[in-house]
This record gives C-alpha cells, sequence and structure tokens, in this order.
C-alpha cells in the first residue's frame, strides 16, 4: 500500500477496526477467528488496547517498533502532533501529522511497517 492509500484507509475505519489493525499489523498479535474486534493472546480473546486514544497503549508501538530497531521522533507544535519513524537516521521512512500524539504515533508506525518501498 503507498502511504495515501493507509491514510485513506485510516480515514475510513471506525477506531475498534484502527486498533485491530494496529494490533495485528504493528503489534504482532493475531485477530480473533471467532469474534469481530478482538485480538487473540494465547488462549484468550479480548478487545485490543485503545492504540489511537490512549498514550500508554500508544508507547506500546513506540516500544515495539524500536523492538524492530526503529527509531522515532515525536513533537508538538500549536496542538499539532509530529511522529516519525525511521529505519536509518539518514533516511526518513515516514512522517504524519495528527491532533493526537497516539494517533499521529499510530499512524506513522503502520506506514512504516505497511507502507511500499519499506523493508524490514
Amino acid at each position: 500500500m503507498t502511504r495515501d492509500e493507509i491514510i485513506a484507509k485510516w480515514n475510513s475505519m471506525p477506531e475498534w477496526e484502527r486498533n485491530i489493525w494496529i494490533a495485528t499489523n504493528v503489534m504482532g498479535l493475531e485477530k480473533s477467528g471467532m469474534r469481530a474486534g478482538r485480538i487473540k493472546v494465547g488462549n484468550f480473546e479480548h478487545y485490543p488496547k485503545n492504540y489511537c486514544k490512549d498514550m500508554s497503549a500508544a508507547w506500546e508501538v513506540v516500544g515495539s517498533m524500536r523492538d524492530k530497531d526503529w527509531w522515532v521522533v515525536l513533537s508538538s507544535e500549536t496542538d499539532i502532533w509530529h511522529a516519525m519513524f525511521f529505519w536509518d537516521p539518514d533516511q526518513t521512512f515516514t512522517e504524519v501529522d495528527s491532533e493526537s500524539a497516539p494517533e499521529a504515533i499510530c499512524l506513522a508506525a503502520l506506514i512504516a511497517t505497511q507502507g511500499e518501498g519499506i523493508e524490514e
């Protein structure tokens, strides 16, 4: 997917689907085969954390990305949050601006890991 396709898909999804997308594609969790809107962890199924709204859950996304050797820069400027993930400090892979830090982190992580031409 291209950056624009990922952003368009993100914008068309309800919050619960965004959290499933992050849980499965960034955090490496498994989607439940039995219940919509849930993830599977071991033998248990539950709703994913609210990655796109809860800063502590979004910080777990940052930790997961750092475990995969991605660097992150997060900054704020007049009520707009800027998140950037990159693999090599000399080459930026993705940048996202959002009204909330968790959303900026999550969308940038999805673009970095799912975007066209990105290699993990």
